[in-house]
C-alpha cells in the first residue's frame, strides 16, 4: 500500500479512537506520519542500506517497541496528572499494527524478520453470493480493515479504560468495568 494510504488510515484510526476530542488533530497527524516512517525501508533497499524488502515491517519494530515504551510511560507516569506519553505510545501501536495489516492486505511481509525470513500475509478469501455475481462478499480488503478496526476497538479500549483508573482512581479491574459500561 502506498504511504499517502498509510497516513490516511492512520489518521482515521486516531480519529476513530475519539482521540481528537482530547488532543489536537495536529498531534494525530505527526504521529499518523511516524506511523508512516517504517515505510523508509522502501527506499533504503535500492541504495544498498538494507538487504531485505520491507524488514522495518516486523512485530518487533511495529507492536512489541512501542508496547513496550507504552508500558514504560504508563509506570513512570502512573502517579503524575499527565498520561502524554501513555496516549502516545498506545497510538502509536495501534497506527502501526495497521500499517502493517494494510501491507499484509497487498502481499507477504516479514512480520518475523530478522528471527524468521517468512512471508505472512492475510489469507485470501472471496466469497461470492452467487457465481453470476463476480463482486466479492468478503475479500481481503474486508478482512484487513476488519482486523484493523478490532485494532483500534482494543486502542480505544485501553484509553479508556486508563482515563478511568486515572481520573477516577479506580483498579484496573473496575476502570474495565466502567469502560465496558460505556461502551455497551
Amino acid at each position: 500500500m502506498d504511504s499517502l494510504a498509510h497516513f490516511i488510515l492512520a489518521l482515521l484510526a486516531g480519529m476513530a479512537m475519539g482521540l481528537h476530542r482530547k488532543h489536537k488533530v495536529t498531534y494525530i497527524a505527526f504521529i499518523s506520519f511516524l506511523a508512516v516512517l517504517i515505510d523508509l525501508d522502501h527506499f533504503l533497499v535500492p541504495l544498498g542500506y538494507e538487504t531485505v524488502y520491507r524488514s522495518l515491517h516486523n512485530v518487533y519494530i511495529t507492536i512489541l517497541a512501542p508496547s513496550l515504551l507504552f508500558l514504560a510511560a504508563y509506570y513512570f507516569e502512573r502517579n503524575t496528572p499527565s498520561d502524554r506519553y501513555q496516549t502516545f505510545f498506545l497510538i502509536l501501536t495501534v497506527m502501526l499494527a495497521g500499517h502493517v495489516i494494510a501491507d499484509m492486505i497487498y502481499g507477504p511481509v516479514k512480520i518475523f524478520y530478522p528471527l524468521d525470513d517468512r512471508d505472512v500475509s492475510l489469507p485470501h478469501i472471496d466469497i461470492q453470493a452467487t457465481n453470476e455475481f463476480t463482486s466479492e462478499i468478503i475479500g481481503p480488503i474486508g478482512i484487513g480493515m476488519t482486523t484493523y478496526a478490532v485494532i483500534i476497538f482494543l486502542g480505544a479500549l485501553a484509553h479508556d479504560t486508563l482515563y478511568h483508573m486515572r481520573r477516577k482512581c479506580l483498579s484496573g479491574r473496575d476502570a474495565l468495568k466502567h469502560t465496558l459500561k460505556d461502551f455497551f
